[in-house]
């Protein structure tokens, strides 16, 4: 048996739209197993240890499986073939669910059937089928990581991220479907607007190497799709905007929401206490959780039968 733990991710990071990425420590759980009878399953559990069912054209780890069927079917065997799955965190809020099942379909099966994949080959497999590379890549190799598609050809570059820095989400019981959430910003950018975001990305980036959270801060602000994002709920819009005059440490919509991400390196407690009372006046049902960074990315193990 095969069992993978691949780490939830935030993109974006404010100004980094559809480059920057984000690594958590924070994982869902893949078990792969060949068993000898003639039945293919996938079974899917939340956090609360329900069932999750999705329709066959949404169903991700299927979606990858038969990609890569078509590319090595001599090899790949479903016959038998177990796909068990922990969710420890919700579906469509950001935190890279859908680079997630198909990170861990593509290293479970490559370990299964001993496909001798490298980590070039998986990405441009997972580019295939996800579309962008701002999850795909830390989900993989963990960290911060900035990555870039030109002419189908995906580029990336992975930057550890200090263990000082510490992580709170805030995770709203309000859904966003990426697939609405890409769509509402629309084909048209100002060139101010992406002059402004250019020179954001580049102290975001700045900051994260030098592990220097003003700098992250400072860059920050997006100018091309967070307000747009934020605008498909107006209680999420209402809370993001209050608390950007009462925090001051850097903070972002993570993915495309409705998850929001916050730094600090200090301890969280006074800032949870806003949160909470503010989604509490705004009438948003909401949990946080602290974590940090994962520098590593995907961890792959071999469990004897």
């Amino acid at each position: 048996m095969i069992k993978i733990k691949v780490p939830a991710t935030s993109a974006n990071l404010g100004p980094g739209y559809d480059s920057f990425g984000l690594a958590l420590n924070l994982f869902n759980i893949y078990e792969f197993s060949q068993k000898k009878d003639d039945q293919f399953n996938i079974s899917i559990k939340d956090s609360n240890n329900k069932i999750v069912n999705f329709k066959k054209e949404d169903n991700l780890i299927l979606k990858t499986l038969l990609t890569m069927k078509e590319y090595y079917p001599d090899q790949i065997e479903t016959k038998g073939l177990k796909i068990k799955v922990d969710l420890n965190y919700p579906l469509d809020r950001g935190l890279g669910s859908s680079a997630n099942a198909i990170i861990g379909t593509l290293c479970g099966i490559n370990e299964i059937f001993n496909l001798e994949l490298n980590n070039k080959k998986i990405l441009d497999l997972a580019l295939q089928i996800e579309g962008h590379p701002d999850n795909i890549v830390p989900a993989l190799l963990g960290g911060f990581t900035i990555s870039q598609v030109e002419k189908r050809q995906l580029n990336y570059e992975k930057f550890p991220v200090s263990k000082k820095i510490n992580i709170l989400l805030f995770i709203p019981n309000l859904e966003i479907k990426t697939k609405n959430a890409r769509k509402i910003i629309g084909t048209k950018i100002d060139i101010n607007a992406a002059s402004q975001n250019i020179a954001n990305a580049s102290l975001v980036t700045a900051g994260f190497i030098k592990n220097d959270l003003d700098l992250i801060k400072k860059g920050s602000k997006d100018y091309i799709h967070q307000k747009k994002r934020l605008s498909l709920n107006n209680k999420l819009n209402m809370f993001f905007n209050e608390i950007s005059k009462m925090i001051e440490i850097p903070f972002f919509l993570s993915g495309s929401g409705s998850t929001i991400i916050f730094l600090s390196k200090k301890d969280f407690t006074e800032k949870e206490e806003i949160l909470k009372m503010k989604a509490k006046d705004l009438g948003i049902v909401n949990y946080l959780i602290e974590t940090q960074v994962n520098n590593q990315g995907i961890i792959i193990n071999k469990v004897g039968d």
